[in-house]
């Protein structure tokens, strides 16, 4: 289960395409990870928690104070 949530979480990882050989530049690159709509919509929930923990208990503590009050 460990190695199914890590692969979904990580992503596929997508190698880079080959250089053409008749070409004068040669691109190295290491390849990329494609990740599941899912874990793109994860991450970005996660990223935005991390980046505005102290806002969204804030604004959960004050909703759950209105919603208690009535």
């Amino acid at each position: 289960m460990n190695e199914i949530l890590k692969h979904w979480w990580q992503g596929a990882y997508v190698p880079s395409p080959p250089n053409d050989p008749y070409s004068g530049f040669i691109f190295i690159s290491p390849g990329a990870y494609k990740l599941h709509w899912s874990s793109r919509a994860a991450h970005m929930a996660l990223d935005f928690w991390l980046k505005y923990w102290q806002w969204c208990l804030g604004f959960g503590l004050a909703v759950v104070g209105l919603i208690w009050k009535h």
